[in-house]
């Protein structure tokens, strides 16, 4: 990394000086045809091939969700929009010295080819023929780790929550059913500056105004979000995912329980800009006062360029075997799961109603009795095996709700301030884009 960043400065001084010599334009085109330089984000630059290549992934991302993308033109910009954000982070992260080891990194890719079945040579060699860049694949690995510690560093202590907070929680999820019902919202942001204008606000709400127009006149939701949302979704479609009415952002609560599923709300205002919603599902509704509960153990193996979907199926079939031949199910867990939230706990997913779970998986899980472990099964998230550690009803204490309402307090407040943050830093930082056509 530190290579790829003295390269780029150095084209950054190379830019300034040719700048200041006052060479011709071509002159400039000559001296710089080794590498076009896209952008300027404080003390960095964003280069034609980054561009590029983060072009190809999210194509290749947006369609295998089945995403429809926008025109060339909105869709290079939202790309490079979500790139300087990131140069932005990855910059403050180095100033504040978060460092990622050639020895951890090292580690950590070590790891994922061994959860893959591979040595770290094969691994890399399983790479090269799939048209990857071992090295690029090492420096984006270290810029994504970088990233999250930065932004869980800098987020995370201006989330403050109170006990009188917890206390409403609690009530709220007695009152409601912390499991009760689950929206699916679609999620589009149309920004305005804390420094805009009047005439700012009103061409943002006209923006808003004609996008849910065109969105309750049958336009693709994923497809206007990649291409003029500016919230953290956009590049997902705008798709915030299934959550309860508690794990949502408090202005969305009132405007997901009266939308109907299809419906799109009016735009509502926030201090990050204009929010526009549909409701693309929900599911759920049933009051439970007592909840049957299930402890389960599971081992993840993700399909990959690496790993095809059947030689992720025979491996757990080959795990599951040393299980069955007395093999501890957690330490298998820990060396081979690529589920990152539990596979460190030894697959333990801890008690929880199967309903919260997928579909194929709660219906495995809920055949299994204590002790059995199944067959190899596949979900929308690749290829498990489980196993049941044990039943229960579930009594739902002071303490475990309590704890429950902080861990949903947290989620709520750290994604609003997040949204927050990345403005400031945006807003802040000093962006020159050198080519309006990238």
């Amino acid at each position: 990394m530190e290579n790829d960043m003295y390269m780029k400065r150095l084209a950054l001084f190379l830019l300034g000086g040719l700048f200041a010599w006052g060479l011709s334009g071509q002159a400039y085109a000559t001296a710089v045809v080794f590498e076009r330089i896209i952008a300027i984000v404080n003390d960095d630059v964003i280069l034609h091939s980054e561009l590029e290549r983060r072009l190809e992934t999210v194509r290749a991302q947006l369609k295998r969700q089945g995403v429809q993308l926008p025109d060339e033109k909105k869709f290079r910009k939202q790309v490079l929009e979500r790139m300087i954000l990131d140069s932005i982070q990855l910059q403050l992260a180095e100033r504040a010295g978060v460092r990622v080891s050639d020895a951890e990194l090292n580690a950590t890719i070590a790891s994922i080819a061994r959860k893959n079945g591979m040595t770290l040579a094969q691994f890399k060699e399983r790479l090269t023929q799939q048209g990857e860049s071992y090295p690029l694949f090492r420096e984006d690995l270290r810029k994504e780790i970088m990233i999250s510690r930065i932004r869980q560093g800098f987020v995370g202590r201006r989330v403050f929550i109170s006990e009188r907070e917890v206390d409403d929680m609690v009530k709220l999820m007695d009152a409601q059913g912390a499991n009760r019902v689950q929206y699916r919202l679609g999620h589009i942001l149309v920004a305005i500056p804390e420094t805009a204008t009047p005439e700012d606000i009103a061409a943002a709400r006209q923006k808003a105004a004609d996008l849910v127009k065109q969105l309750r006149a049958g336009a693709d939701f994923a497809r206007l979000a990649v291409a003029y949302s500016d919230g953290q979704d956009a590049l997902q479609g705008g798709d915030m995912g299934w959550r309860t009415a508690n794990q949502l952002p408090t202005l969305f609560v009132p405007i997901a329980k009266r939308l109907k599923v299809g419906e799109v709300a009016d735009p509502v205002r926030s201090g990050s800009g204009l929010h526009i919603l549909k409701l693309l599902d929900k599911k759920g509704g049933e009051e439970q006062k007592l909840v049957r509960e299930v402890r389960a153990r599971h081992i993840l193996l993700k399909p990959s360029k690496i790993l095809s979907d059947e030689q992720a199926r025979q491996k757990l079939m080959e795990i599951r075997e040393k299980v069955l031949n007395g093999a501890d199910f957690a330490t298998l867990a820990k060396q081979y799961s690529e589920d990152l939230g539990s596979a460190s706990e030894g697959g333990d997913l801890g008690w929880a109603s199967p309903d919260v779970y997928t579909p194929e998986f709660k219906e495995v899980v809920k055949q299994l009795k204590e002790g059995e472990i199944s067959m190899p099964f596949r979900s929308r998230f690749g290829w498990h095996i489980v196993r049941v550690e044990g039943w229960r009803t579930s009594d739902q204490t002071e303490e475990a709700k309590r704890e429950r309402a902080r861990r949903i307090l947290f989620q709520r407040k750290f994604e609003e301030a997040a949204e927050t943050w990345l403005r400031q830093l945006r807003a802040e930082a000093y962006v020159k884009i050198l080519d309006e056509a990238a």
